[in-house]
């Protein structure tokens, strides 16, 4: 019965590259653990055929393709992790933790939009639809794969953000990706960067500042 949990942090210490990064996730493990096993292992075939509850959430959501990909992948299981992880230690003692998840979790879902064919359509209306978290592996997933991103998500990310995280990954796409939109989209993504909700402090500032001064077309 471990196994998917297992799974999921299996993912996250995999890529974490130094022993620091696995001492972090290690220490909270021990304390999310019970949780984790409740939330991963919901284990009870559906008629859908998917095990996970992030995937099956997904493939409800009309999202098919992209439950398959993320449930054979472990990327569900990372992302049920994540959200764990936010939902249950949210006190700003565990805020280095929560973001070094949260970056392994981007890192990851980048690297299987590059190998994986998702849905562009799908992946557009999980955001749309989709919880905080899905939301930020949607994220991820638009920053391995640049086809998957659209001006419209990320116009509604910046602007009217679920959580910090999504806004500040959403800025970077929309400046990495620029060139990509046409001018309308473009003064949507502007548009959508002078309405921020952002303190004028910090790198979301910095991005928004950016964007703003980009030419137009």
């Amino acid at each position: 019965m471990l196994a998917l949990g297992a799974g999921g942090w299996k993912a996250v210490t995999s890529e974490s590259g130094t022993a620091g990064g696995f001492l972090v996730v290690a220490g909270v493990l021990l304390l999310i653990a019970p949780f984790v096993i409740d939330r991963i292992e919901r284990v009870s075939v559906s008629g859908t055929g998917f095990e996970l509850g992030l995937s099956r959430e997904v493939a409800e959501q009309g999202a098919p393709k992209t439950a398959a990909i993320i449930d054979r992948s472990a990327l569900a299981q990372l992302t049920e992790a994540y959200g764990v992880l936010r939902e249950v230690l949210p006190d700003p003692t565990y805020t280095d933790a929560r973001a070094y998840v949260q970056d392994v979790l981007l890192r990851r879902a980048g690297t299987i939009s590059q190998r994986e064919k998702f849905d562009a359509d799908e992946i557009r209306s999980l955001f749309a639809n989709g919880t905080p978290v899905m939301r930020v592996m949607v994220l991820g997933l638009m920053g391995g794969d640049p086809s998957l991103a659209d001006a419209a998500s990320l116009a509604q990310a910046i602007s009217k953000p679920a959580t910090h995280t999504e806004q500040y990954e959403a800025l970077k796409l929309a400046d990495r990706l620029w060139k990509r939109f046409t001018g309308p989209e473009q003064a949507m993504i502007r548009s959508a960067a002078h309405e921020a909700p952002v303190s004028t402090k910090g790198n979301r500032y910095a991005i928004v500042q950016k964007i703003l001064a980009k030419p137009a077309g």
